[in-house]
């Protein structure tokens, strides 16, 4: 049986031998972001180098563009950022833990096409088919809502 390493164990053994650090660490850090150490940053580099000259130094269909992550929002609705890149969050009221319900569902229905199914009908899922928390084992649920992975930004000095 393989050993199983909690990400604790695995983020403190790479932040001791030099490839991530908390970021921000000297100033307090700041929760889930990392900065790269010297060997991470060397790792990184290497990673990108083969990444880019597999894909597209040797690809005879792909170009190289370095391009500016804040653009004009019309480019990030065009191309589904903002209608799709958003997790469906659900937390169990006796535990507190927080699990996506697309991966709850999945995870206790295999065959069932989450994909195809919007957040109500996530929900009503759930409760119709007395889904449990892998956690505590309850079935009480809140509500899907929905988790934003695109940050909010401002481009000038005014809101």
């Amino acid at each position: 049986m393989a050993n199983k390493f909690s990400f604790d164990t695995i983020s403190q053994h790479l932040q001791n031998t030099g490839y991530v650090f908390q970021g921000s660490s000297i100033y307090g850090g700041l929760s889930n972001t990392w900065d790269y150490g010297p060997l991470g940053s060397e790792m990184k580099k290497n990673i990108r180098s083969m990444w880019w000259k597999k894909f597209v130094q040797e690809s005879p269909t792909n170009v190289g563009i370095d391009a500016a992550i804040l653009m004009n929002p019309k480019v990030w609705e065009a191309t589904g950022h903002v209608s799709t890149f958003n997790d469906p969050m659900i937390d169990c009221k006796s535990c507190k833990a927080r699990h996506r319900a697309d991966e709850l569902i999945k995870s206790q229905y295999p065959d069932v096409d989450v994909d195809a199914m919007s957040f109500e009908d996530m929900d009503q899922f759930i409760k119709t088919h007395d889904l449990t928390c892998p956690v505590c084992g309850k079935n009480d649920f809140t509500p899907i809502r929905k988790f934003n992975m695109m940050f909010k930004t401002h481009i000038g000095v005014t809101e």
